[in-house]
């Protein structure tokens, strides 16, 4: 027999809160530093710095090199549904460390690839495979067992590690590259990653919500996979959501080398690139707390507009500082959105019976849009010499995916238990 599972108990917002923080700080910072350097963290926000000096030292083109980033998007579209439904079944913690390990391999793959373009690509393969554990996917499913009432803040909290990485390793990675070369750069990424996040993940991450309180929801209520991809709204999300990173990517990882066409130094560059993170970091904060006041669908209206009125800005700036700072600030607050958003909208709308795998499906179109968005930016460069399409596109893309996830409807009011099919 179904049994009908309240949507939220009636608990005191603010303690039920503050406990489910004091239960589970240790797995938001280890979950933090992991998403940080995943897949769609550290590769992606470092991968523009590498290209004006691969490009130097190879003779490989923009476009050329952002198929590197396509090739990373590659193997999470093939393998998002699979790790979404083994980390249901099988928990997060030995998925993690073991992709953890498998990123550091990867990174050290690719400064044994540089100089032949074959060898490039495939290391970017290997590297989406062996890290492929290390994704928002892996990351968020212990978060949103264990936090109810806070989960807004604590997603945007996990996922603030993007945020920090964005805003620290333009400016070192940038040192690094600039005394070392882009071999020394992909080293130091798999140092960090095994010094640092590696103990930290191993300490601190727990697997969901032992000792919980009545306000965490159970992590068999909510729909199966199959009842998701029969709703409305999956596919908004998923279209959405394939869009959102189509122009988001394309924004972000030419990012430094649009600036310099435009005058800046490539240090100046990379600095104004790095404040991209303080944005996210301060977007992953706002939004977390508006999601847990505000319906999501109104969240993402208003958010997702801000990074198309920062590629206007971008495209009107020239050498205008002050605009061109503007601009990198909306951009960075969007993209303090838009995993945060995904996620949060997963749980509340199929609950967490089938989180992983309906999520991983989700991080299919995400990486698939991550996949073009990078590579079609380079091509437009270099059959026009300018960025100009690319922003006109990304412009269309970003208002688009504000009227798809912000038109979802009101969350479900109810749950149905089932077994596993």
């Amino acid at each position: 027999m179904d049994q009908r599972v309240a949507a939220k108990p009636q608990v005191t917002a603010t303690p039920s809160a503050l406990s489910e923080f004091r239960r589970g700080w240790s797995s938001v910072l280890a979950a933090a530093l992991g998403v940080g350097v995943g897949t769609t963290g550290l590769p992606f926000y470092s991968f523009g710095l590498f290209i004006a000096p691969l490009s130097a030292a190879y003779g490989w083109s923009r476009g050329q090199i952002g198929l590197g980033m396509t090739c990373l998007s590659l193997g999470a579209i093939l393998l998002s549904p699979f790790l979404g439904t083994a980390i249901d079944r099988l928990g997060v913690r030995r998925i993690a460390l073991v992709s953890l390990a498998g990123l550091a391999v990867g990174f050290a793959l690719l400064a044994a690839a540089l100089g032949s373009l074959p060898a490039f690509y495939a290391a970017w393969i290997a590297l989406a495979f062996l890290g492929v554990g290390t994704t928002p996917i892996t990351w968020t499913r212990p978060i949103a067992l264990l936090f109810d009432r806070g989960r807004g803040l604590a997603l945007g909290l996990t996922l603030l590690g993007t945020g920090l990485v964005a805003l620290t390793a333009p400016p070192l990675l940038a040192a690094v590259i600039a005394t070392w070369g882009p071999r020394g750069g992909y080293l130091a990424m798999a140092g960090v990653v095994v010094l640092v996040v590696m103990p930290v993940v191993a300490a601190g991450l727990r697997e969901g919500p032992s000792g919980r309180s009545d306000a965490v929801p159970h992590p068999r209520s909510g729909l199966t996979r199959q009842q998701a991809l029969r709703s409305r709204q999956f596919w908004q999300i998923a279209i959405g959501v394939f869009l959102l990173i189509v122009a988001q990517s394309g924004a972000t990882v030419h990012l430094v080398p649009f600036l310099a066409d435009h005058g800046l130094t490539p240090g100046l560059a990379a600095k104004m690139a790095g404040s991209l993170g303080i944005s996210v970091i301060v977007g992953r904060v706002v939004i977390g707390l508006l999601l847990d006041l505000l319906p999501g669908t109104l969240v993402a209206r208003c958010v997702l507009l801000m990074p198309a009125a920062a590629l206007a800005l971008l495209f009107l700036a020239g050498p205008s500082l002050p605009m061109t700072a503007l601009a990198i600030l909306l951009l960075g607050f969007a993209a303090g959105a838009e995993t945060d958003l995904v996620a949060y909208l997963t749980s509340r709308y199929f609950g967490m019976r089938a989180y992983g795998a309906i999520y991983g499906l989700l991080m299919s179109c995400f990486s698939l849009g991550a996949a073009l968005g990078a590579p079609l930016a380079g091509w437009s460069f270099d059959l026009t010499k300018s960025y100009d399409g690319a922003i006109f596109g990304g412009i269309a893309c970003f208002v688009a995916a504000a009227v798809l996830l912000g038109t979802l409807g009101a969350y479900p009011t109810d749950r149905v238990d089932e077994e596993p099919a």
